[in-house]
């Protein structure tokens, strides 16, 4: 499976998974960190974990919410933002 794989089954609601990137259909991980939700309306959130983003983690997580950015998430959320909703 590939991680392009991984983000479309998350945004259909499916389980899926590669060795650094997992979906159990309604959220996105890359390694244990949230990268993107699916909100209770259906629609699929990204969480913008990279450097233009300004909450940058690492290289893989940046190419992993950019996979998920390009699969066709409307909705991009600043993860301090998603934080301090959620509290």
């Amino acid at each position: 499976m590939k991680n392009s794989d991984v983000v479309r089954s998350w945004r259909y609601g499916n389980v899926a998974s590669t060795k650094n990137l997992t979906t159990n259909g309604k959220e996105l991980y890359s390694y244990q960190l949230l990268i993107g939700f699916t909100s209770d309306e259906g629609e699929s959130v990204v969480l913008d974990y990279t450097a233009p983003g300004g909450h940058y983690r690492s290289q893989t997580t940046s190419q992993h919410v950019n996979l998920a950015k390009r699969e066709g998430s409307k909705t991009i959320m600043n993860p301090t933002v998603y934080e301090v909703a959620t509290r």
